[in-house]
């Protein structure tokens, strides 16, 4: 079952985004009760979070996507004795309906060149890779 992330779940929201974020628990659980995480859900098994989806609104530019705005997927992550059993792709079909329910008609996302787990995700649910990008900085 997918619920939106409310304030009694997230404890169990900061655990797994903090894991794909790379960022204190705490830290993202006062992001989100400001406001700065308003898409976020969790994939209940037998009353257990196991896995969560971040998403996205961006009406900016977004490489490769055809229209504005565009669904994004900023995070997901599924417990490790979890995967491989069809939720990361339940949460991918989530995703799409509640994009179509915004009225958006691409969901978009990306990762770094080196993570070829993710590449390989994204690909098995069905996403195109569109561009690559190595970026660069000058310090002046």
């Amino acid at each position: 079952m997918i619920k939106p992330v409310d304030s009694h779940s997230l404890s169990d929201w900061s655990a797994l985004a903090s894991t794909v974020w790379q960022t204190e628990r705490l830290q993202l659980e006062k992001d989100f009760q400001i406001g700065s995480f308003p898409y976020e859900f969790l994939f209940w098994q037998n009353g257990r979070a196991v896995a969560f989806i971040s998403l996205s609104i961006r009406k900016d530019y977004v490489e490769g996507a055809k229209t504005s705005p565009v669904a994004y997927l900023e995070g997901i992550n599924v417990l490790s004795d979890y995967q491989r059993s069809g939720i990361a792709k339940e949460l991918i079909d989530f995703a799409r309906q509640w994009a179509r329910n915004q009225g958006i008609r691409q969901l978009a996302s990306n990762c770094e060149l080196d993570n070829l787990t993710s590449q390989a995700f994204h690909s098995a649910v069905g996403f195109k890779e569109v561009s690559r990008t190595v970026n660069y900085v000058l310090d002046c």
